[in-house]
């Protein structure tokens, strides 16, 4: 057990997605802290090392099924916990926060619907949530400069960010129902449960 452990930490990409899940609560104590300044300088280093991470594995194939898992699960948390802290602290609009943490839950409970009825579906991201990822980190950074450097979130720049990735979460969650309904019509294991009915 212990080799395996090892084995899975001394893969590049999956110590790297580790170290995400280790600072997303240095992130949050520094923001109820104050410090913003910090979390904003560890929020950037763990936003650069998402794509870091991916490209590792593909450049060198050092892709593992550890590493799909653990991946996307420290993309989600580094997020979450930023902006729900955010906030709860009064530094972000609450109700794009549960927006955003609807469409996550959304997703999850699509994939465990999916797995009820037909097994468990093949994960990929489309393209339009690679798209809404990128723009949450870049808001979520703006919104921790923008309390480092004790700038107004009235800004202009902060509400039309913000307006961005609202649209681009709908429209990430509603592509994520259209697309794995349509791949559960035609799910094999999906049709043969039907048939058997």
């Amino acid at each position: 057990m212990g080799e395996l452990i090892v084995k899975y930490i001394a893969n590049p990409p999956n110590a790297i997605s580790i170290f995400r899940l280790i600072v997303v609560l240095p992130i949050a104590f520094g923001i109820t802290g104050g410090e913003f300044a910090i979390s904003f300088a560890i929020f950037v280093v763990a936003a650069i090392s998402d794509g870091l991470d991916g490209f590792l594995a593909r450049r060198f194939g050092w892709e593992t099924a550890f590493g799909k898992v653990i991946d996307p699960v420290a993309d989600k948390l580094l997020l979450l916990v930023t902006t729900i802290t955010l906030a709860l602290s009064g530094h972000f609009p609450v109700m794009v926060m549960l927006l955003m943490v609807a469409k996550d839950l959304a997703v999850v409970l699509g994939v465990l619907v999916y797995t009820a009825l037909a097994g468990f579906p093949e994960l990929r991201p489309i393209a339009v949530g690679k798209v809404t990822t990128v723009l949450q980190l870049v808001l979520i950074g703006y919104v921790l400069l923008t309390l480092a450097v004790e700038i107004p979130l009235n800004h202009l720049v902060t509400p039309v960010l913000i307006w961005i990735v609202v649209v681009t979460t709908i429209l990430d969650g509603c592509g994520y129902l259209w697309l794995w309904t349509g791949k559960l019509v035609r799910d094999p294991r999906w049709l043969a449960g039907e048939a058997n009915a």
